[in-house]
């Protein structure tokens, strides 16, 4: 009896987790399209001091009930200079349809934010792809 309660118990926790959104930590980062490929802005009220910089951020894509690493953390991966609205193109991704996370470390002169995205890519006929934000 006290195995099949925790057992539910378990069950219940991790489905719970699986419906989470980005923890708190994590301010809303936005996705567009340029050129077919997704274009990552920071919101201009970031509070964060110029120059404001990142290195890659950390893609995972889903694959089924897991998330794949596309990218994963590089924090040895040059420094890029971001400006607040003007959205930013990481090269080397191989974006294809479905469903990404992405999460992305910027620092300011005296601070510095997380940022976090949800978001699917679903592509057209043409090949060209639709962007819709989830988080």
């Amino acid at each position: 009896m006290v195995m099949k309660q925790l057992f539910s118990v378990v069950a219940i926790a991790l489905t719970v987790s699986a419906c989470v959104s980005h923890p708190a930590q994590y301010q809303s980062l936005s996705v567009t399209l340029k050129n077919n490929e997704p274009c990552f802005a920071i919101p201009a009220n970031s509070g964060l001091d110029a120059p404001v910089t990142s290195h890659s951020p950390t893609i995972m894509k889903r694959a089924g009930n897991e998330w794949k690493a596309v990218s994963p953390p590089s924090t040895f991966s040059p420094e890029v200079t971001l400006t607040t609205q003007q959205c930013h193109q990481w090269k080397g991704i191989a974006w294809q349809a479905g469903e990404y996370d992405v999460a992305l470390k910027v620092s300011g002169k005296n601070d510095s934010i997380r940022y976090a995205a949800r978001f699917t890519l679903q592509e057209g006929p043409s090949g060209q792809f639709k962007l819709t934000q989830t988080e």
